[in-house]
């Protein structure tokens, strides 16, 4: 299954991040390195992306690593949509987000509801 898809949609860049179902292991970090070779072909800020963490399972230990990768990606990032998160799992997306400096961001329920929300940024 292929984890970062990149599309169009009525005029804007897309980059739709599967981290869905995986765990802290070399797998999550996988899909780090895949989206960090999509994102540098894009100029800096012009890239609205949709992360979808439903059903992941990951630890303190890789807490540093997905800050590092906020990090990086907030170069590229316009505005991004989170789906497939609720309750004590979205305060520590929230907290996570904030320790990174990032508020270019929403909660969505759905893909599609994510594309919606963002066509209507910036």
């Amino acid at each position: 299954m292929e984890r970062v898809e990149e599309f169009s949609h009525e005029g804007k860049d897309f980059v739709y991040i599967n981290f869905s179902g995986l765990n802290a292991d070399d797998s999550f970090l996988a899909v780090i390195d895949q989206v960090k070779q999509v994102m540098v072909k894009y100029p800096e800020k012009s890239v609205y992306t949709i992360t979808d963490i439903d059903n992941i399972k990951f630890d303190t230990l890789i807490k540093n690593d997905i800050i590092k990768y906020l990090e990086f990606n907030k170069t590229y990032v316009k505005y991004g949509a989170i789906i497939g998160i609720d309750g004590i799992k979205k305060m520590l997306a929230q907290s996570v987000m904030k320790l990174s400096g990032r508020t270019n961001f929403n909660f969505c329920f759905t893909k599609e509801e994510a594309v919606k929300w963002l066509l209507q940024q910036g």
